[in-house]
């Protein structure tokens, strides 16, 4: 008789959450380092809407891969924490719509009784919440490493792998934070690679 008894389902969470501990360490080391400016609103936003997603995708019959979106809920606000001190100071008109935005997900999710429509509200409202992370990375590209939102998005890979009853509406939140993970990634990549080429073109002029 094994020592643990753990299904497959279980043994896939526990790897997103290894993946998920990874990707923090990386990225709590880069803001010691002081490579990294974490923004305030964006991290806040993030821990808010993780926390009501994963009561969603528990309740849709997630099963184990709400355990993930949990240990980053938590993750996320210690961060913002730390942001409070450290992080970005340019906090702009837009930034405040985005974190009012992100607030409106709760009463959304008090009226709301199907959880796959909270999912939608959090998913749109995540969209928003990106939008002071691209609009800071955009001027200040190595604000941000790419390799913490490369195992960022691994993690929601695993994840996948953790839904018991696999259907569209289980793994639609998992794939949505993959996706935008991966895609944040390539974003900051792209982005320092244009502004190396401009700089060399001005050099070379």
């Amino acid at each position: 008789m094994p020592l643990i008894d753990i299904n497959r389902f279980e043994l896939f969470a526990l790897l997103a959450i290894l993946s998920s501990v990874l990707v923090y360490t990386t990225y709590l080391w880069s803001i010691y380092q002081k490579k990294t400016r974490p923004h305030i609103f964006s991290w806040f936003n993030w821990g808010l809407l993780s926390a009501i997603g994963a009561y969603a995708q528990l309740e849709i019959g997630g099963g184990p891969s709400a355990w993930v979106v949990v240990t980053i809920a938590v993750v996320c606000f210690f961060i913002t924490f730390l942001a409070y001190f450290i992080g970005e100071k340019n906090i702009t008109k837009s930034d405040w719509l985005t974190f009012i935005g992100a607030l409106l997900a709760i009463p959304a999710w008090l009226i709301a009784e199907d959880p796959f429509i909270v999912l939608i509200i959090v998913v749109t409202i995540s969209i928003l919440t990106y939008y002071p992370t691209i609009r800071k990375s955009w001027r200040d590209p190595w604000g941000e490493p790419p390799q913490t939102y490369f195992w960022a998005g691994l993690r929601f890979f695993l994840t996948l792998f953790a839904v018991p009853d696999a259907s569209a509406e289980t793994l639609f939140y998992p794939f949505f934070l993959m996706s935008t993970e991966w895609g944040f990634a390539i974003y900051i990549l792209w982005r320092r690679r244009k502004l190396m080429q401009q700089t060399a073109n001005i050099k070379a002029i």
